[in-house]
């Protein structure tokens, strides 16, 4: 993230959205421990990976727009200003929605496909609604 931007949020993507690493980890430890060992310690480098994985991926909303940015072996920076914004849609499956987690969609305007993602964002209507605020006091 370049200093210049001033930053009102930063988050990463909640730790349930990464249940599949934290889950397959252990189940993978506790079969390779029984049926073949070498499985046994693929556990916790599943579990590893898919924390480092987790906080590489970076979520700011800035005085500017929104930021997506995900730095593991290889860098990528999407990013969004508010005055090119047109339409917000946040996504809950039935899980999602009980444990508070969702998707926000940024479309911008002159693009076919959603410019900017959020994905396993913890309360992502306040997320959207602090995007909301930002767009109009920049209008």
């Amino acid at each position: 993230m370049h200093g210049e931007e001033n930053v009102i949020k930063k988050f990463h993507p909640h730790p349930l959205f990464y249940l599949g690493f934290y889950l397959g980890g252990p189940i993978l430890s506790g079969v390779g421990y029984y049926f073949f060992t070498p499985l046994a310690w693929a556990g916790p480098l599943i579990i590893i990976l898919g924390e480092l994985l987790r906080r590489a991926e970076t979520y700011y909303v800035t005085e500017d727009g929104v930021v997506h940015e995900f730095h593991f072996l290889a860098t990528r920076r999407v990013s969004a200003e508010y005055r090119r914004i047109q339409n917000i849609e946040v996504t809950q499956s039935f899980l999602e929605n009980l444990l508070g987690v969702g998707n926000i969609h940024f479309d911008t305007a002159g693009a076919d496909r959603t410019e900017v993602n959020f994905r396993g964002v913890k309360n992502p209507y306040r997320i959207e609604k602090i995007v909301r605020e930002r767009i109009a006091s920049s209008a």
